[in-house]
Parts: C-alpha cells; sequence; structure tokens
C-alpha cells in the first residue's frame, strides 16, 4: 500500500506531461479545435459553443480504429460489426461534451496557458525526436499522420488540453490532509494483528448421495443436461498463396520495371530555413522575414540569423537544419523553392503552409542506383504479386457470384478448382480453425444460413483469405440421458452437502468457542487438524493467504483481550475457522523517517481527486448541452 501512496504522491504535472498528445487524440481527434455555426451540421451544443456532426464522426472513428488496433495487439479475432455503433457514438459524445465543459469552466476560471509551456512540453515530447533529440521533421511526419493540418492547430490543440489539466491541479495540487487524517491512516496503516487459523477441508466430511436425489436434482434442472446447438459445415476457402504459381514473368517486364524503379529515386538535398509563422498580422510577419532576408544578404551567417529569428523552435537551436530532404517532404511551395537553388544559396521569402520562410540549401546527395541483379527477386515478386492480386480479387468475385446462385457448393468448388471441405460439428461459440473465426461462426448462425439453407456471402478472414459457408447438418439441442450424467450429478451434489456439512460444523465450532463451552486446543483436537499461529501480521503480509487477511483484518478488534472467533469460506473449498487475539498498533507511527508525509499526500491525492469529481460534476449539471 506505501507504494500505492508513493505513486499517488506525486506531481500531478509530470503525470499530465506523459501521454498527454496521446490521450487527447485518443478522445477526439485534433477536429475538437474546429467549430461550426450551422445547427444542421452540429451534433450537440455545450452553454451556446456547437460540436459538429463530422467531429463527432471523425472522433468516433478514431475511436474504432484504435479499438480494433487493441483488440489486434491482444491477438484476439473480433468483427467490426460486432461494436455498437450507437453506444459508441453515445460514448465519444458524452466525452467530447465532458471535455468541452471542462475547458470552458477553466477558461472562466483565468486560467491560460504561456506559449514557453507549450515549445517545452513538444520539445520534450519523445514522439518528436530522433536520437533523444528534437526533429523538426520527425515532429511534421507525426502529426500529419495524426490528421493535423498544421503546427497552429497542434499548438491550439495542446493548449486546450493543458487548460483542462491546469483546472485539475487547481484542486488536485492544491489539496490537503489534517495531521489527525495522517494519523489515523497511519494508524490504520501500521496496525498488526495476531491470529490463529484452522484449515478445515471439505473432504473430511462423510457424505452419500441417494439415487432419488439424483433423480430429482436431473428432473429440476433439465435445461442444464442439454446438449448444445451444433452444425456441420461444408467449406470454400480460397487463398491469395495459391495463385502464385499460376503465374509467369518475363525479362521484360522485369527490365520495365526496373527503368521504372531507378527513375524514380531521388536525389536528397539538405536544407537550413528560417520561419516566421502568420498570426493575426499578416503584415508585419512579412516584415520580419524580409528584414532576415536582408541580413543574410548583407552578409550574416544564415545560421544565426536562424537562431535569433525563426519561429520554429525545433531547428532554430540548430541553425534552422532540417535535416536531408526528398521531394514531397514539405509543400509545394517549399519543394518549388529548395529545389530551385544551388548548394550554398538562399530562396527568396516564399509562403508555404506553415507561414513565411527563407530556405537555404546546404548539401545535396545523388541516389546510389543499384543493379538489375541484385534487384531481380523484388521485382519478380512484385510483378507476381501484381498479378496475383489482379487474379484474387476476380476469383474472389466469382466465388461470392456462384456461391449467391448455386443451391449448394459443388458449382462453385467446380468452377474454381477448389475443393468443400467439412468442419464440425461446432457450437455457436466456435471451435478449431475456421471455426476459431467469429465471421464465420456468425455466418453459419445467421437466418439466411441456417435456416433459409443458403450458401454465405464471401466471408473475408484476411487480406488475403476468403471462404464460403454452407450448413450441411443442424444438430439441435436435445435431452441427454440421466445416464450419461448421473455421475456428473452425484459429484456436485455430495460437494454441495459436504460444503454444507462444513458450514455447520465450522459454525458449530465458533459459536463452541465463544460460549466457552470448548476451548481452542479441544477445537482443533475436534477437527483433527492443528492450528496455525500469526503473530504481528501486517496489512502487506505475502506470505498468508489473501482472502484470509482480508477477513482477519475486518474482524473487529478484541476487547479486554477477550478473543474474537470467526469463519470464512476456502476459495479452495472448505472453511477457515480463526481465533483474533489481538490487535496492535504502532506507538509514534509518525516516527518512521518520511512516515507521516507519506500518509498526509496519499490523504491529499485522495481528497483533491474527490474535490475535482464534485467541480466537474457541477460544471455539468449546471451546463446547458443541447443533443441533436
Amino acid at each position: 500500500m506505501l507504494q500505492t501512496m508513493r505513486d499517488n504522491a506525486q506531481s500531478w504535472v509530470a503525470k499530465v506531461i506523459v501521454g498527454i498528445i496521446v490521450l487527447i487524440f485518443a478522445l477526439t481527434g485534433w477536429e475538437s479545435i474546429n467549430r461550426f455555426t450551422n445547427k444542421a451540421d452540429e451534433a450537440a451544443e455545450v452553454n451556446g459553443e456547437p460540436i459538429s456532426k463530422l467531429e463527432l464522426e471523425q472522433a468516433v472513428a478514431l475511436q474504432r480504429r484504435q479499438l480494433m488496433q487493441q483488440l489486434q495487439q491482444m491477438g484476439s479475432q473480433f468483427d467490426p460489426s460486432m461494436i455498437d455503433e450507437a453506444f459508441l457514438r453515445s460514448t465519444v459524445l458524452d466525452g467530447m461534451i465532458e471535455r468541452s465543459v471542462l475547458i470552458q469552466g477553466a477558461q472562466e476560471a483565468g486560467f491560460q496557458i504561456s506559449d514557453q509551456m507549450i515549445d517545452q512540453l513538444i520539445l520534450s515530447t519523445p514522439d518528436f525526436q530522433v536520437d533523444g533529440k528534437f526533429d523538426a521533421n520527425r515532429f511534421d511526419v507525426v502529426i500529419r499522420n495524426m490528421g493535423m493540418p498544421s503546427r497552429m492547430a497542434f499548438r491550439d490543440l495542446v493548449r486546450q488540453q493543458l487548460l483542462i489539466t491546469q483546472y485539475r491541479n487547481g484542486y488536485e495540487a492544491t489539496s490537503f490532509a489534517t495531521p489527525l487524517e495522517s494519523k489515523q491512516l497511519a494508524a490504520l496503516e501500521n496496525q498488526t494483528r495476531d491470529f490463529a487459523a484452522l484449515a478445515m477441508p471439505v473432504d473430511d466430511v462423510d457424505t452419500e448421495v441417494t439415487d432419488a436425489e439424483v433423480e430429482a436434482y436431473y428432473a429440476a434442472n433439465a435445461q442444464q443436461f442439454m446438449t448444445p446447438e451444433r452444425v456441420v459445415l461444408n467449406t470454400l476457402t480460397l487463398s491469395r498463396k495459391s495463385f502464385f504459381d499460376q503465374v509467369e514473368v518475363d525479362d521484360e517486364a522485369v527490365q520495365q520495371l526496373y527503368e521504372r524503379e531507378i527513375g524514380n529515386l531521388a536525389e536528397q538535398r539538405r536544407a537550413s530555413h528560417i520561419l516566421v509563422e502568420i498570426g493575426d498580422d499578416e503584415a508585419a510577419a512579412k516584415a520580419r522575414i524580409d528584414e532576415a532576408a536582408a541580413r543574410i544578404a548583407a552578409g550574416e551567417d544564415f545560421a544565426k540569423v536562424a537562431e535569433e529569428m525563426s519561429d520554429d523552435t525545433g531547428s532554430s537551436r540548430d541553425g534552422g537544419d532540417l535535416g536531408y530532404i526528398v521531394k514531397g517532404s514539405f509543400d509545394q511551395a517549399f519543394d518549388d523553392a529548395l529545389f530551385a537553388l544551388q548548394p550554398g544559396e538562399v530562396s527568396a521569402p516564399v509562403r508555404t503552409s506553415y507561414g513565411f520562410q527563407l530556405v537555404k540549401l546546404t548539401d545535396l546527395k545523388a541516389p546510389e542506383v543499384p543493379s538489375l541483379d541484385s534487384m531481380r527477386d523484388q521485382l519478380v515478386q512484385e510483378l507476381k504479386t501484381e498479378q496475383v492480386e489482379r487474379s484474387f480479387v476476380d476469383a474472389s468475385q466469382q466465388l461470392a457470384n456462384l456461391a449467391h446462385e448455386a443451391p449448394d457448393l459443388a458449382e462453385p468448388a467446380a468452377a474454381l478448382g477448389l475443393t468443400v471441405e467439412t468442419l464440425g460439428p461446432v457450437e455457436r461459440l466456435g471451435g478449431e480453425g475456421l471455426a476459431a473465426n467469429p465471421k464465420v461462426m456468425n455466418a453459419a448462425f445467421s437466418d439466411d444460413v441456417l435456416n433459409n439453407g443458403f450458401n454465405s456471402d464471401l466471408i473475408e478472414l484476411d487480406a488475403d483469405t476468403v471462404v464460403v459457408i454452407r450448413v450441411k447438418q443442424h444438430l439441435t439441442p436435445e435431452q441427454r440421458p440421466l445416464a450419461d450424467v448421473s455421475a456428473d450429478i452425484r459429484t456436485q451434489l455430495a460437494h454441495t452437502k459436504a460444503e454444507q456439512a462444513a458450514a455447520e460444523k465450522a459454525d458449530q465450532l465458533v459459536e463452541q468457542l465463544r460460549s466457552q463451552a470448548l476451548t481452542v486446543d479441544a477445537a482443533a483436537e475436534q477437527a483433527g487438524l492443528e492450528w496455525q499461529q500469526h503473530e504481528a501480521v501486517g496489512r502487506g503480509e505475502n506470505q498468508i493467504d489473501q482472502a484470509l487477511l482480508r477477513n482477519v483484518f475486518a474482524m473487529p478488534k478484541p476487547e479486554a483481550d477477550k478473543p474474537v472467533y470467526a469463519s470464512f469460506k476456502r476459495a479452495a473449498g472448505g472453511y477457515w475457522l480463526v481465533v483474533l487475539n489481538g490487535v496492535s498498533v504502532a506507538e509514534d507511527v509518525q516516527s518512521a523517517e518520511g512516515g507521516a508525509d507519506q500518509y498526509g499526500l496519499f490523504v491529499a491525492g485522495q481528497s483533491g481527486q474527490q474535490d475535482f469529481a464534485a467541480a466537474q460534476q457541477q460544471l455539468r449539471s449546471e451546463a446547458e448541452v443541447e443533443r441533436y
């Protein structure tokens, strides 16, 4: 528990920095910074500020994609059609509304985020670094992959999230604990207990189950003894890899592809730049870039001017260096300027999507041209892949059409040279091979396939495999004979009786101990077992059964040296008989080094979270929210 306290007592600011960007994109995507005014295009409105339908749909799509990625990483096979779209959309919209409410609350409270804070967060984010150092190229690539249209849009998004974090910190980082609260928690945490436990197994109780009891249980629980609904399936599987042996590639095609590939090799240009971002005053930004151009034209070092004047804080520290670039890495205006330069030349001021820029070409790298022999295997594979792709798509479409029209799978199999295979019997929950795929089992037990006797639609197992199925035999649930299940019933009833007998025996021993009709030693002798003695056991003890430990610490404190008795069910079966002899608390729990502060931080952290949750709830209850 002390480790939990330490974890919860860490700086909230430090925790927020880690993963802040991933969190916000998981919730809403960058489009949350945009607002639309047309009511027909709105999904909701929070205190007069709209949330657009487009924004909601993009956020739902992002959340769905991340859910699928997480399931794939865990090795799960999951059919996207099984996602409850209405529930997902409602949940995402709820999150967007909550976020809007918090941003408005932070703004009304007067919280602000400085540009320097945003810069520091961006510069220290590992995703934007190469070899531990911020890289402007990497930054642009990452935010572009996130769907961000510009650096300014990303900065606005980070500003919003930091506002929410700052607002939360106003509650969580300023909460405190009173000395009494710290002392009470310390006393509970440092408490130890002296007790003895007697493990009473079920096996020690003699039980007998009659035939009449088995028959009565079978009759009363008939639904438990039905065979599962099952199907036997006929399947046709079409695999992309089966087409590779059917295609051939000639040397002329290989030569043509080789020439095309080496023709696409591009030179790399190392560039430096000076960026002046355009805010509300474009004229002022143009004046600044002209000033930088004039200083360079007058002979000043480009790197020095970049360090002083560039708004790209990541590259300005390196004299504006962007590293090696190929055509298409940035927008067209930047490319036009860079690829018109000779080494050492500086462009005139150019307006790009990033702002006004001066571009300098510092180095050239000619492309390395590999030989045809070194690329032959790769080129042949690529040409085969193109042919296989066309053949696989055509065959898949043909299989889908034939399966839709044919009364069984024999005709499609003959037309495509495939073999009809039999699978099953399998239950609704699936089995092995194809039966392990949820898409196959959903189709097998669909109304058209199961009840109407149709072939299934084309089922895509993965990017390289499709299958069509048909129910060959439907095995409906049937009552299992008593003779088949009587042994299981007898075992179950015997165990239940044994558990009941053990519970009664444990309760009886506890009552005898409480009434002093039986001594502790006599109870052990009567049970034929030995007491396990435990002295000064703390809550964090890991050598004792945790369920037993939790129950022991839930027992009331003995009064006047009078032991407390109780019995508890064991997870493995049977019961614990427990004698609690004493409860001890350290005389001065605050004397431990750092102890009291740690308890106080834990209590303060919990209180701060509760305060923020209450504030959030109040903002939500007072907000005027309309859903469209």
